[in-house]
């Protein structure tokens, strides 16, 4: 190409990015839609887990009924009261709470457990017959637990305590002894050496979000293929020595813009209005700043594919937005934006290997949590190169048949 043809396509495409920006800019409601929407489910769904996390995290009030006032009824309220995780009540009013009341209590739903140590005696749970078994089974297990652990107390202490009294302080402290010398429990993250990144909500769901919100641009540039394929306009500018692929150009110019201001809007929110206006973490990046804009710029082509191939195919406006919104929400559930992934079924986990937007949301997580570098994300950033390589050769197949 000579430099006066060269010269030529850039004022082509010139004009072809200001057409662009003039659509976007004129369609106002559009933009807001476009911008306010990935942001209000991001606050949601990001309240709705921390507030989530904060239940799991506070005791669970427990209703307890001593029918038989013996020690072990005393250990285990104790226990119960002492584990951290519960808040054992037996009595309401300044009354002992009895088996028929804390009967009728949970079967209202104004608990959800209790523990009632019965005169024969048994241990007998009680449990809300409307709970589901996700938050059910984990509950019921640690108390079931709680009970064997104080049983077990119960029962050294009856052996102890038969003992001939000259062998049971050496036995005592035999016990004391090795229970001192049991090693300690620690939890900790998989993380590198001196990590500063500590995994919270925000750190797993503004990846999510920042892929959901690039690829939810498909609503109002499928729209802009669409009109003008309708309205002629498209035609208009095929009868002028313009190329198709300058044409393309330019709306994958116009949106990749469009795609970055998403990226910055969604990390402007978790690293400055999360914590200032609702406490929470504050987003940490790491410092692959290289590595983070060539993730984001793979991401930003891969939503710009998807929503010209769905401009293309689609012949009408109700077409476009149907499929293009359904999609990008299936993608997004499938892909960890709401949900994280190993809650799902084994089959729907394996289906999401094949989705855009988990190769986008892995290289953010590898790089925000696993603090990756360019090279732990290149295996999914040529995946979502070649996604909007297939996405572009398909789309201009589709208009040259459509011409």
């Amino acid at each position: 190409m000579d430099k006066s043809s060269y010269f030529c396509s850039m004022l082509k495409l010139r004009f072809i990015l200001r057409k662009e920006f003039l659509v976007l800019f004129r369609d106002l409601p559009g933009l807001i839609i476009l911008f306010l929407m990935p942001v209000l489910l991001i606050f949601v769904v990001t309240l709705a887990q921390e507030n989530a996390l904060k239940s799991q995290n506070s005791k669970t009030q427990i209703l307890f009924v001593h029918e038989s006032m013996t020690p072990f009824s005393e250990k285990l309220f104790e226990s119960l009261d002492s584990s951290g995780f519960f808040h054992p009540i037996d009595k309401i009013n300044q009354l002992p709470v009895t088996f028929a009341e804390a009967k009728t209590l949970i079967g209202k739903g104004d608990f959800k457990f209790g523990v009632i140590i019965t005169s024969i005696p048994e241990v007998v749970l009680l449990i809300d017959p409307t709970l589901q078994a996700n938050y059910k089974n984990p509950v019921i297990n640690s108390l079931n637990f709680i009970i064997k652990s104080t049983q077990a107390k119960e029962v050294m202490h009856d052996i102890l305590s038969n003992l001939p009294a000259n062998t049971r302080p050496v036995i005592q402290s035999m016990v004391a002894e090795k229970m001192q010398k049991l090693p300690p429990i620690k939890e900790t993250y998989a993380l590198r050496e001196k990590s500063a990144i500590q995994p919270n909500v925000i750190q797993n769901n503004v990846p999510g979000f920042i892929l959901f919100a690039m690829f939810f641009i498909v609503i109002p540039m499928a729209g802009s293929l669409i009109t003008e394929k309708n309205e002629g306009s498209f035609q208009r500018l095929r009868s002028l020595p313009v190329p198709i692929a300058i044409i393309l150009s330019g709306k994958v110019l116009a949106y990749l813009a469009v795609c970055l201001i998403q990226f910055l809007l969604m990390l402007t929110i978790g690293i400055w209005v999360f914590p200032t206006c609702f406490g929470l973490p504050q987003l940490q990046i790491g410092h692959q700043y290289l590595a983070i804009a060539l993730a984001t710029m793979a991401s930003s082509m891969a939503a710009v594919g998807f929503g010209i191939i769905v401009g293309t195919a689609a012949s009408t406006h109700n077409q476009a937005a149907l499929f293009g919104s359904v999609m990008v929400v299936l993608l997004g559930v499938i892909s960890g934006t709401f949900l994280p992934i190993h809650l799902m079924p084994e089959f729907i986990q394996y289906v999401s290997y094949l989705s855009p937007i988990r190769w986008g949301i892995d290289n953010y997580l590898n790089l925000f949590i696993r603090e990756g570098n360019i090279v732990s994300i290149m295996p999914k950033t040529i995946l979502l190169i070649l996604f909007f390589g297939f996405a572009m050769i398909t789309s201009i197949a589709i208009f040259a048949r459509q011409k």
